[in-house]
């Protein structure tokens, strides 16, 4: 069985990298300078406006997933350090 090393500084890491993308995705608000209302009459308009509201409402949904990911990874971190201190103490380990 294949072994996975995880330290609870890289968790904390990713923590921190799955939240500075949560905040750039923050900082895009529209991705386009154009205007529904610059097509004309017909879908186009509407068509453009559909598709940068999903954007919106999709990149929103994304930061809100990313934070809680990030909460999540920290929290990892801290409960692993919290369990190998656990788990060295009851193996006789040392008490600091």
């Amino acid at each position: 069985m294949p072994e996975i090393a995880v330290s609870p500084d890289d968790l904390a890491r990713l923590g921190d990298s799955l939240g500075e993308i949560s905040a750039f995705l923050a900082t895009l608000h529209q991705v386009s300078g154009v205007e529904p209302w610059a097509f004309g009459p017909g879908s186009a308009g509407d068509g453009l406006q559909e598709a940068l509201g999903n954007w919106e409402r999709y990149r929103l949904l994304l930061g809100r997933h990313l934070d809680a990911l990030a909460i999540g990874a920290r929290s990892a971190g801290a409960a692993y350090v919290q369990v190998d201190a656990g788990v060295g103490l009851s193996m006789g380990g040392p008490t600091s």
